[in-house]
């Protein structure tokens, strides 16, 4: 049986060097993918053989594993397979990208389903920097709205002294933008964790100030070549805050990255429509993967 132990902040750092070897950028390979969602989903973690295994409650489904991420990924598998005889437990994954599904398809018959929801939205950073062309005209003129009508903006990099100018920003969000959504509130929980705790996450961000006073603010980290936007929030009353704070975040933390990633919409529509108004170069799909019983 595997030793599962709950994930908590204490683990930041023992985790963070098996994301930085992941050959996928999938946002649920980051600190921000797990550990900011960590309660959401009661992820549990073991590390074996140089592997890291997680293991998760996904909504609908039950007890789940990620694929492993490390140097053993087929015996990491393996292990999972024996543990799911034990407990005579349906062996599942979610949050499988395509190499992922590969991984267990080749030890495996499976039934796979695409958790479209939970699917990655990401771009080329050059894109999100530049927003050249005229597929970008609609962001291009928020941005010039803003800024004809905010003349006196400008972005300040998030620091241990003014994180708590973020913190009162998002404690004001939270009176406007409340929703009944438990991913929300999840969410937003979490933001005010990583806000209090940004030495255990070290994450980067910016704010957008308009006469001193925060309207957005960006937040997120980079694994190998791709940027990870992991909070994003602006005032609404501020046309134009939501690209501005996009735009200025890809241009200061990724103009030597190749891609953006702006995660999943959690099967919100606005989110979803907001998303692909941006372009993405691909959906990266994540799969739902049930392993036949007949074949382990």
């Amino acid at each position: 049986m595997l030793n599962f132990k709950p994930l908590t902040m204490d683990d930041i750092e023992v985790i963070r060097p098996y994301f930085e070897c992941s050959r996928s950028n999938n946002c649920d390979n980051t600190i921000g993918g797990s550990v900011m969602w960590r309660d959401y989903f009661n992820t549990r973690f073991t590390i074996v053989d140089n592997t890291l295994i997680l293991k998760v409650t996904f909504p609908g489904y039950g007890d789940c594993y990620t694929v492993p991420i490390g140097k053993s990924v087929g015996h990491g598998i393996d292990l999972i397979c024996e543990e799911c005889k034990e407990l005579n437990k349906t062996m599942q994954f979610v949050a499988a990208t395509e190499r992922d599904t590969a991984c267990v398809e080749k030890k495996f018959d499976v039934e796979k389903v695409v958790m479209q929801e939970w699917s990655d939205y990401v771009y080329v950073a050059k894109d999100l920097i530049e927003l050249a062309g005229r597929k970008y005209h609609g962001q291009k003129n928020h941005i010039n709205y803003f800024k004809k009508t905010f003349a006196n903006y400008h972005f300040e990099e998030i620091t241990p002294s003014n994180i708590h100018e973020a913190k009162n920003f998002v404690e004001e969000f939270s009176k406007t933008e409340s929703k009944e959504s438990p991913i929300f509130k999840e969410e937003l929980s979490k933001t005010f964790e990583v806000l209090d705790n940004n030495d255990r996450y070290k994450f980067f961000g910016l704010m957008l100030k308009v006469d001193d006073n925060v309207v957005a603010i960006s937040m997120g980290e980079r694994v190998k070549h791709t940027l990870f936007a992991h909070i994003e929030k602006a005032d609404k009353r501020y046309r134009g805050s939501y690209p501005m704070i996009m735009n200025e975040f890809a241009r200061t933390f990724g103009s030597d990255m190749n891609y953006i990633n702006r995660e999943e919409n959690a099967g919100d529509k606005g989110l979803e429509s907001s998303k692909l108004q941006y372009h993405p170069c691909t959906i990266l799909n994540k799969y739902y993967i049930k392993v036949k019983c007949n074949k382990y």
